[in-house]
């Protein structure tokens, strides 16, 4: 299936053997890349069903194709979700496109005290499409069965709840001396990171990071940007756990 272009499209659209592609996949399938039958391409569901498939029509800019083969791929453990602090102008589009090319499971970015971008419901909701969007293209060229997860306006409260519920949470901080690597357990099922804002976590809130259960660490002696950070955390544990490398 590696060779064949690669679409996504919900369960729902799977029926009877035939799967509708939605509207934008299937404008880029029919008018960018001039898929007519019996041309052969791949769809995942984006939550894990991969199906190699022929091109059936194209018509009225809607493609239906009919499955040739299908399999159910298993997610990669451990999952890794980000929790990312708020930043300006377009870096979150960046680490969404890289995290969902590393396969990162979720990311969900979060307001707190140095917080340099403040946004209201409306620029949440407009951030969770446009994310949604930036991933799945990023997913389609790494060729990824499972989609990213990414929203924004977590409050602070919102965070420390979720963090505290993860079975194996970390924080990075400029200030912690504990290494990523002695934080990590040999096997995992998930593994959430949390990463600071622009301006970096107050002292008050990485302890109260810390407090949930998730331990401050340090990716090393250098500081990264808030974009930078969550990449270099995912691959490293990515590289841990066995997943690349």
């Amino acid at each position: 299936m590696s060779n064949d272009p690669w679409f996504y499209a919900p369960k729902d659209n799977w029926v009877h053997g035939d799967i509708v592609l939605p509207h934008d996949e299937s404008h880029h399938a029919a008018r960018v890349l001039r898929v007519e039958p019996p041309d052969v391409i791949t769809v995942s569901d984006g939550e894990g069903c991969v199906a190699r498939s022929a091109v059936k029509y194209v018509e009225e800019g809607r493609v239906v194709v009919e499955v040739l083969d299908e399999e159910r791929r298993p997610r990669l453990r451990p999952e890794i979700v980000v929790y990312q602090g708020a930043a300006k102008s377009g870096k979150l589009d960046s680490v969404v496109e890289r995290l969902a090319e590393l396969g990162v499971a979720e990311m969900w970015a979060y307001e707190s005290e140095r917080t340099v971008a403040r946004w209201d419901d409306a620029k949440v909701e407009k951030l969770g499409d446009r994310w949604r969007s930036i991933a799945r293209s990023a997913s389609k060229q790494s060729h990824n069965a499972y989609l990213l997860k990414a929203g924004a306006g977590l409050s602070w409260t919102e965070l420390l709840r979720r963090v505290a519920k993860e079975p194996l949470a970390i924080t990075l901080w400029e200030g912690a001396t504990l290494p990523l690597r002695t934080a990590l357990l040999d096997q995992a099922d998930r593994v959430a990171i949390v990463i600071g804002p622009e301006g970096g976590l107050t002292k008050d809130e990485a302890s109260s990071l810390a407090d949930s259960g998730a331990p401050l660490v340090s990716l090393g002696p250098r500081i990264l940007r808030t974009e930078n950070a969550p990449v270099v955390a995912a691959a490293a544990l990515l590289f841990h756990y066995g997943l690349i490398g």
